[in-house]
């Protein structure tokens, strides 16, 4: 049984590397979600978003943080719709947590998917994800090229009807292009394309 101080909506948002702690850019899209639904609640994912030499193990704790947050929030508000938002390495995580597969270059041999409770999981927002691949199913933007970690060739995501992965061409992160304010730009150039794909996925 949910219990009476569990929100109809809860949205899990995760930063790009070296940003503050809190949303950072994918504030954006949770501020978005939140504004559409009254009720809503909101939280980040604790985790280093370290960058440089750090970034393998930031990613791995990032890994476990997303799944530790949602299968707790999911075990204890069963009927509560849980939304992922996460942006560049914070992508990356959630990306892992929800899709499983390994991510052998960020030292993260598990395939397993780390979500316990994915039927919680009604949405995911990826914005500039380094895992981008171009031709899958939930890919949207201009770019035709991998991310610096790209999934291996033909993988497919278990859950990947739940997502929508933003990424263009001149993004150097999620793509090989050259404009790093590309890969800033996502919440500004798809956060209504994003909210309108949440709402078509939440109930409540």
């Amino acid at each position: 049984r949910q219990n009476a101080s569990c929100p109809p909506i809860h949205i899990f948002g995760a930063r790009e590397t070296t940003a503050p702690a809190g949303f950072g850019s994918a504030g954006t899209v949770v501020n978005l979600i939140m504004a559409a639904h009254s009720g809503a609640t909101s939280e980040a994912i604790a985790y280093p978003a370290a960058g440089g030499s750090s970034y393998g193990s930031s990613v791995v704790a990032g890994v476990s943080a997303v799944a530790a947050a949602v299968n707790k929030l999911a075990s204890s508000c069963p009927s509560t719709e849980i939304v992922l938002v996460g942006y560049s390495q914070g992508a990356q995580i959630m990306d892992n947590a929800l899709c499983g597969g390994g991510d052998t270059n960020q030292g993260l041999s598990s395939i397993a998917v780390q979500i316990t409770n994915i039927a919680s999981v009604k949405a995911a927002v990826f914005m500039g994800d380094p895992r981008h691949i171009p031709g899958a199913s939930y890919s949207v933007g201009t770019a035709t090229a991998a991310g610096f970690d790209p999934r291996p060739a033909g993988f497919t995501c278990p859950s990947g009807s739940l997502i929508q992965s933003y990424c263009d061409s001149t993004d150097p992160y999620c793509s090989d292009g050259n404009d790093a304010a590309t890969h800033q730009g996502y919440g500004a150039e798809y956060g209504q394309a994003a909210l309108t794909f949440v709402n078509s996925k939440l109930s409540a």
